[in-house]
């Protein structure tokens, strides 16, 4: 919470003191800023510098006051542009201002070491320091901003502003009692030290968790505002937001900020405002952005443009992307020069990522680099065009950005020198990665970030299919055994130890991972990989792969790996004949990821599921379901039409599976060989049951059998079946001789390089009865003689057979 109040204490431009022989004009500009309205200031030093005769001394007090005037209203970069000139005579009290206005526009790098400079210097050595310490804290370097405080109000101990300031620190060190301590040792010398001393007592109630109480005090100060300044009234209302958030709910929180940003469109603290509300926002569930459009809508531009860049963000949480977009978009148009401009262009890269746009990404990080401002900016543009490359798989240019993120700033050379390591694991380049790891080491010795590029690096060659994966993440295990990623090596080494059909050592490693209490995302991989370890279990165990499938999408119900769990369950629920839940899955699989590459699978499958129940919703669903898959015109789509010509096929409807049967043969591109065969022959099958009615169909039926047959590319499995269908066919028309003929034509056509033996021995018994029932009995004799002269699996029935018949009949030659 302090960090929205430290402007309080600084930005104090120091005074140039007043001379009779000053100007009306400077003099009326003076009072007219001592009176917080800047823009008169302005105005009257303007006409003031006009003339070329001004006398030196007299331009120099007016351009310090012009420049201190533009700080005041806001205008930053002709303020410094103002006062550049001044502050390179080494004037202390305009390097100071020069100070302030980095500040002000959070240009901390440039502004610290103009304040360190300056901390000794007599009449703005007091302003200087403090300075230094906002600086340190908006770093994030808030040991150095306790120890700069500490030693300023060592030296300055009337300083009661300093000393508050300082409390506030160490309530956020979580340091209650040092604080408490200096609270209550200060007597305020002014009605606003005695507001500031009752807001940092609120605090005190707040971190201690006494809410309610410390609520009633935020309040009171937010309902009398004697003595209250800007920054200490939005301390009270970002303090009663928190408590009330705390005691009531986040909405009744959002109401405390949403009435601020209503009242005060011109605060300093409106960005703080925006921000905390964004957070606010980001923890519930639905957020009305009610209050965001409307502000967006408002003649205040700042406000306006605060609502539309924090509208984006909402609509990107609510995965609202195309939204978000169009709410940049506007922002771009209306507001092209807003300071906000660079931030709002990562917002849209950040976008079109989430879209999967990366060259438009990228075009949106170079209008930000192209308006970036310091070197601090366009390093971290640098940054963000680096990953965008990453993620493209264009790893050399990821890693030259990086490293030129790393020579731009101070603040992002560590991580960037990271990330140029992690992209030359990707480029297999051993040499440019041992160079930023000992660039890395040199940088921060003792960073936990040196132990994580050893275990990226066997995660690199475990995705490279090095066999010293295992090796590099067993060095790691035993090197850092503190550290917090050892659960997540163990799972890559039991992800390895899978792979390499080690389930023993597989299971080892997911036991440690599970004794070691790991982090959600390490769980939900462990998770995971015992779903498909079970999986692999010999002899197979589908209630265990169930039971464990089960727990993952109860206990991570929003993971990426999700449909991969789905498929599982689905497959192993048909695989045990429990049809329904294996249709639930597919079907759950397929509508919550209908663009996943999972989804005409999930859908085809969810139709097979179907089709094995009994009731008619069932088949109505399947029908659906496979039309769905013809929908998606993928690689499947003749599949689902079988599906569905077969489904026709079982109700009764011969002629509409026929019909469906001939749109797949006729299919461009043509169909593959096997589903070619299995329509044509369902094409027969379908004609012979309608044939029981129609004996004309029986002749279609036994042209498309033989069409079958006489195909050059047709396997032995599909001939033999048309032949044998074709002798069925032949019988039902009563026409025995041609049926034989069919049979021992499957018969005749069976050799040793391509033995099929189900219809072969179909035909054979069927051709040698249908001679029984003649009292033909050479020639069934002859059948049974045929099938023997090939070992199979009823060669031994058929020989019997044939015995049999030779003594029944005494027929030995």
């Amino acid at each position: 919470m302090t960090r929205c109040l430290l402007l309080c204490f600084i930005l104090c431009v120091v005074s140039v003191p007043l001379r009779a022989s000053d100007p009306a004009l400077l003099v009326e500009a003076r009072q007219a800023r001592a009176e917080a309205i800047p823009e008169v200031a302005i105005q009257k030093l303007r006409t003031l510098l006009e003339p070329s005769d001004l006398p030196a001394e007299a331009r120099r007090a007016a351009s310090y006051e012009l420049a201190a005037s533009l700080l005041a209203a806001g205008e930053l970069e002709e303020a410094e542009s103002v006062v550049q000139p001044l502050a390179e005579t080494g004037d202390v009290a305009s390097r100071l201002l020069q100070a302030d206005i980095y500040a002000r526009g959070a240009r901390w790098t440039e502004a610290l070491p103009i304040y360190r400079h300056l901390s000794g210097a007599p009449g703005v050595g007091e302003a200087a320091q403090l300075g230094a310490v906002e600086c340190w804290q908006a770093q994030g370097r808030i040991d150095q901003a306790v120890a700069t405080l500490e030693k300023f109000t060592a030296a300055y101990p009337a300083n009661v502003g300093a000393r508050l300031r300082l409390a506030s620190l160490w309530i956020d060190l979580g340091k209650p009692a040092r604080a408490e301590a200096m609270v209550r040792g200060l007597s305020a010398k002014s009605g606003t030290d005695e507001k500031w001393k009752e807001y940092l007592e609120a605090r005190l109630l707040l971190a201690q968790g006494r809410t309610a109480a410390a609520m009633t005090i935020f309040d009171a100060l937010q309902q009398n505002p004697a003595n209250l300044t800007e920054s200490l009234l939005f301390g009270a209302t970002l303090g009663s937001a928190e408590a009330r958030a705390v005691v009531n709910s986040l909405e009744a929180a959002d109401n405390v900020l949403e009435r601020f940003i209503s009242r005060h469109a011109e605060s300093p603290y409106l960005e703080e405002a925006f921000r905390r509300l964004d957070e606010f926002y980001a923890q519930e569930e639905r957020p009305s952005d009610t209050e965001l459009k409307k502000w967006a809508q408002k003649l205040s531009p700042l406000r306006a443009s605060l609502a539309k860049y924090y509208l984006a963000r909402l609509n990107r949480r609510a995965h609202k992307t195309d939204k978000a977009l169009a709410n940049v978009d506007s922002f771009i148009q209306a507001h092209p020069t807003s300071p906000l401009l660079n931030t709002v262009y990562f917002l849209q890269a950040d976008l079109f990522v989430d879209k999967g746009n990366l060259p438009a990404a990228l075009r949106a990080l170079e209008e930000a680099m192209r308006r970036a401002k310091s070197e601090e900016e366009r390093a971290e543009t640098e940054l963000r065009i680096a990953l965008v490359h990453y993620r493209q798989g264009e790893s050399l240019l990821a890693e030259n950005s990086f490293h030129r993120a790393a020579q731009g700033s101070e603040k992002l050379k560590v991580n960037a020198t990271f990330d140029a390591a992690l992209a030359a694991l990707n480029r297999r380049n051993y040499e440019s990665f041992f160079k930023d790891y000992r660039d890395l080491s040199s940088l921060a010795s003792d960073s936990p970030l040196r132990s994580d590029l050893v275990l990226e690096e066997g995660f690199a060659q475990a995705r490279f299919g090095d066999p010293r994966a295992g090796d590099t993440i067993e060095l790691f295990l035993h090197h850092f055994p503190k550290h917090p990623r050892q659960n997540e090596a163990r799972v890559a080494l039991a992800e390895l130890a899978l792979a390499d059909g080690d389930k023993t050592g597989a299971t080892r490693y997911l036991q440690q991972v599970k004794d070691g209490a790991p982090d959600v995302d390490t769980a939900e991989r462990a998770a995971y990989l015992a779903v498909f370890l079970a999986d692999a279990e010999a002899p197979p165990n589908p209630a265990k792969v169930i039971e464990l499938g089960q727990k993952f999408l109860h206990d991570f119900p929003h993971s990426a790996s999700l449909p991969d769990v789905r498929m599982k369950l689905g497959q192993t629920y048909f695989s045990t004949g429990d049809h329904a839940n294996a249709e639930t899955q597919f079907t759950l699989l397929a509508r919550e990821n209908p663009t996943g590459p999972y989804a005409e699978t999930a859908l085809f499958l969810a139709g097979q599921a179907a089709t094995k129940w009994l009731d008619s919703s069932a088949v109505d669903r399947a029908l659906r379901l496979f039309d769905e898959v013809v929908k998606f015109d993928g690689p499947l789509k003749l599949y689902a039409r079988q599906q569905q010509a077969i489904v026709q096929g079982r109700l009764g409807k011969e002629n509409e599976a026929v019909t469906i049967y001939d749109a797949i043969l006729s299919a461009q591109p043509q169909p593959d060989a096997e589903l070619r065969f299995a329509a044509l022959c369902s094409k027969g099958d379908n004609l012979t049951a309608l044939g029981r009615q129609e004996p004309a169909q029986l002749e279609a039926a036994i042209a498309v059998y033989d069409s079958l047959a006489a195909l050059p590319d047709v396997t032995p499995v599909w001939r033999n079946q048309a032949l044998y269908k074709k002798g069925r066919a032949f019988e039902l028309l009563g026409r025995q001789p041609e049926a034989l003929t069919a049979y021992y034509d499957v018969l005749d056509k069976t050799v040793a390089e391509g033995r099929e033996f189900f219809w072969f021995y179909k035909a054979g018994f069927d051709a040698a009865h249908l001679f029984e029932e003649q009292s033909n009995w050479k020639a069934a004799i002859g059948i049974y003689q045929k099938m023997t002269k090939i070992e199979g699996p009823r060669a031994a029935e058929a020989k019997a057979s044939l015995s049999r018949l030779r003594l029944e009949k005494f027929i030995w030659d």
